[in-house]
This record gives structure tokens, sequence and C-alpha cells, in this order.
């Protein structure tokens, strides 16, 4: 019985590091869908509403907030850094801030980085609201 304990013991260690890889790999690419997803609706929000929308990417706080540049009020804020389920190490835009008008398009190109474990995504925005997923 003995015996039977210390080889499940050896085959959990050497399996658990690749899990954690693997559940690293998971959160980034989550979060990279959802950073994807929430630039494509701040580019409708701005449309629908006929008003420019600002898109800042808070590194620090490892959050992007939508804000409606006229008014100053915040649209929404996904949290991205160990408050959430992603738990990524760090969260990078450049440029921090870009608005987004509502005949569709963006002052700036924009990339957000996404990174946790050595791992790490960009989710990337042309001028004329294009929005994908890089590696």
């Amino acid at each position: 019985m003995l015996i039977t304990v210390g080889m499940l013991g050896i085959m959990v260690g050497m399996v658990a590091p690749s899990v954690s890889k693997d559940i690293s790999h998971s959160r980034v690419n989550g979060a990279a869908q959802v950073v994807a997803a929430d630039l494509e609706q701040a580019l409708s929000l701005a449309g629908r509403q006929r008003r420019p929308v600002r898109i800042v990417i808070d590194g620090a706080a490892k959050e992007i907030q939508l804000i409606d540049r006229v008014s100053g009020q915040l649209i929404s804020r996904r949290a991205l850094g160990d408050v959430s389920e992603y738990k990524l190490y760090s969260v990078a835009g450049s440029p921090s801030a870009v608005d987004l008008l509502p005949q569709g398009v963006a002052t700036a190109p924009t990339i957000v980085t996404l990174s946790a474990a050595g791992y790490s995504r960009r989710v990337t925005m042309t001028r004329g609201g294009y929005v994908r997923v890089t590696p």
C-alpha cells in the first residue's frame, strides 16, 4: 500500500507543472478573447450613441476601462489582475488611452499585451476598427 501511494505521489508531481502551465495559458487566452470583445463593443457603442468612447488601459491596476469621452462617465471596467478569474501578471497597452470616434475609427492603432507565467497574447486594433488576437 505504501509503495502504491508513493508511486501515485510521484506521478502527480510529474503532471502538476504541465497542468499549471495549461491553466495559465487558458487564462491568458480567455482574457485575450474578452479584451477583443470589449474593444469591438466599444466601437459599436461609439457608433450607436454617436459619442466618442475612450479606452484606458491601466497596467498598474491591470484593468481596461471604457469611458464616455464627453461626460467622463465610466461605461465599464474589466479587471484582469489578481481580483479577476484571469489572474494575469501583466497588462500593457500601447498607447495607454485611445479614443473611438462615432464614425467607426480610432485615433491610433492599439496593442494590448496580456501575460501570465511566461505566456503572452496580443490584442490588436487598427485605426479602422479591425480587432484580432495574435500570439
